[in-house]
Parts: C-alpha cells; sequence; structure tokens
C-alpha cells in the first residue's frame, strides 16, 4: 500500500511517499510496517513519473508475496535454527472449542480477577492434547501456540483450577447440550466404564483424600483415584465422575446414574457395561429406577453355574455355513430385590455365543501361562504370586502312618486346564431389553470398546496421570480440563470418521509450525519427516500395511486428511502473515 504522510520541516511542509503493509499480529491486531521509503514529493523533478515508479514498486511486492497454496508435500522450507517456532495446530482444536461456545461458557461466570478464566482453560486444554505435563511445566510453554492466549501468572493458573472445580457439573452438561445440537447424542443409551489413576504421592494425606490405595489397573501400589465415565454412541463423552481410590467399581455405578439422570433429564437410560459392573445390587437399582442394562455375564465359577446347561448344549445353537459363529437366546426369569427390599420375580434375555477366534486366542494366552507355570516349577520360582498360578497345585505326601509330611510338591493341574479349555471362545450377554434380537444386543455391547479406548487416550496421549497436584478442588479442576480435552479430541476423531488414532491426530496437530522471520511475514518448515508404510490388499480384499515404506510423509498426509475434512485449502508455503491469519479464520469445524 502506498502511504502519504505529511511532515512539517525546518524548511517547510513535505508529503513523505512510503510503500507500507498492514498485518494482524499473532493476537489478530492491525499493525503497519514499513518496506521502502521514496522520498518527498515536492523534491522530485517529476512528480508523475517518480509516482507512477512507487505505484509499479507496490504492485511487484504485492505479486511477490502472495500466498500460494499446493498439494505438494516436498515444498522446500529454509528455517533459521535459531527462530522461534509456533505452533498454530491448535487452530484445529479451536475452532472445535468455539463451536461448544466455550468462550460463552466462562466469560458468563461472575469472577472479578484481572485475568482471564477462559484463555487459561482454553491454553491449558490445548496444551493437555498437544504437548501435556504438570501445570508448572505446561505454563513454561506459554509462548508456544501462534496465538498468546492471555497475560497471567503461574499463580493464577493454580488459583483457576478453584474456579473450574466450582463449574465442572454446569460445564459437562453446557458441553452437552452443544454436543447434542450440534452432533446430536442418542440419549437412549449409554457406554459406562471406570479406570483409575495413580498420583505421585506415597500415602494419602487422610481417610478423606480422594488418593486412597486401591485396585490399581496398572497393578501399582501408588494411591490412585478412581474415574466413571459415560459415554454415547458416537464415541463422545457425556459426563465424568471422581470417587476415591478405594471404592469398588461396582459401587460407582448407582451415584453416577442418579446425578446423570438429574443433570442431563434422562427419563429412560440403557446402561451398557462389562462384566466388571454386573452385580445384582445394580442390576436390582437398574431396574427399580425403570431403566435398562446390557452387560457382559460371567460363565465361570458360581456366577456362571445356572447357564452351564445351556452352555454345553449344542443341539439348540444356531450356526453360520463356516461353523465359526454360533449363538442362542432365550428368556429366562430371575429373582431380584424391589425398593423396598422385597423379592420380585424379573425377566430378562440370555445371549451366549461361540466365536472360532476368540476360542484361537484363549488357547494361546492359556498355552502362555501354562509354559510359564512350567517353568517356575523348574526355577522354584513360586515367592511372588503369578496369574500362572491358577494351573499349578499343591500335593501334600502322607506318611505311612497316615499323617500328611511336610513335603509339598507342587504340579501342573492338568483338571483345572481342561476345565477351562471347555470355555475357549464362549461369551455371555444379558439384558433387560426383551425386544432385542442377537444382532441387535452385539451391536449395542459392541461399542463398549471405544470407552477403553477412551481411556488408553487418556492415559497415553493426554497423560493424565501421574497426578502431581494435592487438593481435591485442584484434582477436580484438573480432572475438567482432561476431560474437555478428551470432547475435543474425540469430536476431531468424529469429524474425520475415526479414520484415525489420537496419536496420529496430536503428531499432526504439533507438526503445523511456523515462525516469524521479521513482521508481517510467515515460514512454514517441514521438520522431520516421517514415512508411511505402503498399503496392500490381502486375499480377502482387506487392506493392510506392509513392511515397505513409500515416499509419502505420513504426517502430513495425515494432516492432509484433517484439512480436508475441515473444508478448508490442503497444505499452503511461505505467506504474508495477513494472508495467514486469514486462512486459520477460514477453519472452521
Amino acid at each position: 500500500m502506498i502511504r502519504k504522510d505529511i511532515r512539517k520541516l525546518n524548511y517547510g511542509t513535505r508529503t513523505e511517499i512510503r510503500v507500507v503493509e498492514g498485518y494482524r499480529d499473532r493476537n489478530n491486531k492491525v499493525k503497519q510496517k514499513t518496506i521502502k521509503t521514496f522520498g518527498y514529493l515536492e523534491d522530485q523533478d517529476d512528480p508523475i513519473t517518480f509516482m507512477e515508479m512507487v505505484k509499479d514498486y507496490n504492485d511487484n511486492y504485492k505479486k511477490s508475496k502472495r500466498i500460494t497454496y499446493s498439494k505438494n508435500t516436498d515444498i522446500p522450507f529454509h528455517l533459521d535454527p535459531s527462530g522461534v517456532l509456533y505452533n498454530y495446530g491448535y487452530r484445529f482444536l479451536e475452532v472445535i472449542y468455539e463451536k461448544l461456545e466455550l468462550d460463552l461458557f466462562f466469560t458468563s461466570i461472575n469472577f472479578n480477577n484481572k485475568y482471564s478464566l477462559n484463555d487459561i482453560f482454553k491454553f491449558l486444554v490445548f496444551q493437555r492434547i498437544l504437548n501435556p505435563d504438570s501445570k508448572r511445566a505446561t505454563y513454561q510453554n506459554i509462548q508456544t501456540f501462534y496465538r498468546e492466549y492471555g497475560d497471567y501468572s503461574l499463580d493464577d493458573v493454580y488459583r483457576s483450577l478453584d474456579k473450574f472445580n466450582e463449574v465442572k457439573i454446569e460445564l459437562q452438561k453446557y458441553i452437552n447440550d452443544k454436543i447434542k445440537t450440534i452432533i446430536g447424542r442418542d440419549s437412549s443409551y449409554a457406554y459406562y466404564d471406570v479406570t483409575n489413576y495413580y498420583c505421585e504421592i506415597d500415602l494419602p494425606n487422610d481417610e478423606d483424600d480422594l488418593r486412597q490405595r486401591g485396585v490399581s489397573k496398572e497393578h501399582r501400589v501408588d494411591p490412585i483415584i478412581q474415574l466413571g465415565l459415560f459415554m454415547d454412541s458416537n464415541g463422545l463423552p457425556i459426563s465424568m465422575s471422581l470417587f476415591k481410590g478405594n471404592t469398588s467399581d461396582t459401587k460407582t455405578l448407582q451415584p453416577v446414574m442418579k446425578e446423570i439422570k438429574a443433570n442431563y433429564h434422562l427419563n429412560r437410560l440403557i446402561v451398557v457395561a462389562d462384566k466388571g459392573l454386573n452385580s445384582s445390587s445394580n442390576i436390582n437399582y437398574i431396574c427399580n429406577n425403570g431403566d435398562g442394562y446390557v452387560v457382559s455375564q460371567i460363565l465361570k465359577g458360581k456366577k456362571g453355574k445356572k447357564y452351564k446347561e445351556e452352555l454345553f448344549n449344542e443341539s439348540t445353537y444356531i450356526a453360520n455355513a463356516m461353523n465359526t459363529f454360533r449363538y442362542k437366546t432365550f428368556i429366562e426369569e430371575y429373582e431380584g430385590l424391589d425398593q423396598d427390599g422385597n423379592k420380585v420375580i424379573r425377566k430378562r434375555k440370555v445371549l451366549i455365543y461361540w466365536k472360532y477366534e476368540d476360542a484361537i486366542v484363549e488357547a494361546r494366552k492359556r498355552d502362555d501361562k501354562l509354559a510359564r507355570a512350567i517353568k517356575s516349577l523348574g526355577n522354584n520360582a513360586y515367592s511372588i504370586k503369578h496369574t500362572y498360578e491358577q494351573y499349578i497345585k499343591e500335593l501334600h505326601s502322607v506318611n505311612l502312618t497316615g499323617e500328611i509330611a511336610d513335603k509339598v510338591d507342587r504340579v501342573i493341574d492338568e483338571d483345572k486346564i481342561s476345565e477351562d479349555a471347555k470355555y475357549d471362545g464362549y461369551f455371555c450377554i444379558i439384558t433387560s431389553e426383551l425386544e432385542y434380537d442377537y444382532k441387535k444386543i452385539l451391536e449395542v455391547y459392541g461399542g463398549l470398546w471405544r470407552i477403553e479406548e477412551t481411556f488408553r487416550i487418556t492415559k497415553n496421549e493426554l497423560d493424565v496421570r501421574p497426578i502431581f497436584l494435592s487438593t481435591e478442588n485442584h484434582i477436580n479442576g484438573h480432572f475438567i480440563i482432561c476431560f474437555v480435552a478428551l470432547v475435543l479430541l474425540r469430536m476431531l476423531q468424529y469429524k474425520i470418521d475415526y479414520s484415525m488414532s489420537a496419536e496420529r491426530i496430536v503428531r499432526a496437530l504439533n507438526k503445523c509450525m511456523c515462525r516469524i522471520p521479521e513482521k508481517g511475514y510467515i515460514e512454514l518448515p517441514r521438520g522431520e519427516i516421517l514415512r508411511e508404510y505402503k498399503k496392500v490388499k490381502t486375499k480377502e480384499g482387506k487392506e493392510v500395511y506392509s513392511h515397505s515404506l513409500t515416499n509419502n510423509d505420513e504426517t502430513i498426509q495425515d494432516l492432509l486428511i484433517i484439512i480436508e475434512k475441515y473444508n478448508t485449502y490442503p497444505y499452503f508455503s511461505n505467506s504474508a502473515q495477513n494472508d495467514f491469519n486469514q486462512y486459520l479464520e477460514k477453519i472452521q469445524y
């Protein structure tokens, strides 16, 4: 742009001619910088020719700085190693944040402090996804993103956790309402499961501490915190609840169901859960509240004894043509308790099925345990209990007098092995929904794997544990940050049809780095290249990855998939900062 500025000098008034460029900085504030100063108009011998020359320079400069878009993934970039890199991949998360209107939620909170709750929450959520770490270490990366998120101290971050704890229930309800509008929720049934996270302490402070020793999913001895999570059929989280680490999984369901039905105004809810939550107390609670269930059932031991006759009655199974899958369903009556503790007779549908693939897997797992059991007998390594110990039994020697001797022989329990082998490949699901056929039962229960995958994401990509915070308010604040981070990540996965793992999404978003070599310009370095594996088709026509590499950068290919789903341009090269800012603004969920 050509700019004319009137200057008052000692020898009179003059018109200074400059070519300037307007740009928006990282915080989207309009600024200008001088490209070239040509002198004063009144001092020129031929003002008309002079201004034509200035115009030609301005036009050529605009053309040289025009942004170019290309799907070419081999664009050469030259980066000064000392240059500061900023992440702009956060923008693909920010547009989801904006779609959920979380900015409005936090700005509506009555909060008198000078710093912005929304800026802190947004920064912590994005960092939890892209670069998870402790709050202290996260604050050190406050300049990581292309856009700055406010001006606040580390103390402000810790103080804000108290406020996040105060609004955790309202925030989850708010997000649920937004997701129902944006995507929709099938509130007729929901998946529920429990996991736990370990804390960086040796002992809990007292019996009221959330951090208590319990049954760790990771077999650790550290104090843990239990988390119950409800998820919808799209794989999107609905609500989370925290419990003391010594709380049994089965005891978490009832308070969470009561809370979710009250807060989310649900009429009837069908709970889908695994056998760990299948207790008579929970089943009674669900039925007495007019709700339903689809849960797996143990087939071995005392709990499964009642199904033994049906399980091994091969004549009543329906099999597929290859006999690799067979099933049966039947209605059974069972005794339960009503709200007053009186006995009642109820009905439920039972599905028992057998799959060849599952039978092979279970046989292999047992063979592995058996091999380790045999090895332990040879080494006398039995001071520590392991799962393979179930296949070892102890025989006590008997003296001639009939008394039991001190000698004990440890041998393989062949009867136990034979008994367990009978159950290979069999699985049982029970449901209150009598109208469900076997396909519907399998379909509904089959979605439970997504909640298990969700827990893996929280522990791997989001790195929710270990937990370094100490007060209950701060711990709750930390978990609501992680919950919203999980929502954003899962909504992004939903956007791309779950075609990519969370790990690859995070890697792709962290590939989006830029630097500002001078005011008003953006450079986009490539960084390291991660070559992808070739896909080949099996004889059955299924696409699988081979062991051969392509020349493509896998991370950029993943990024292109995300960009395409966001209906924006594909990949782009160095540009003017104005154009770059406009590009980021055009990214929409």
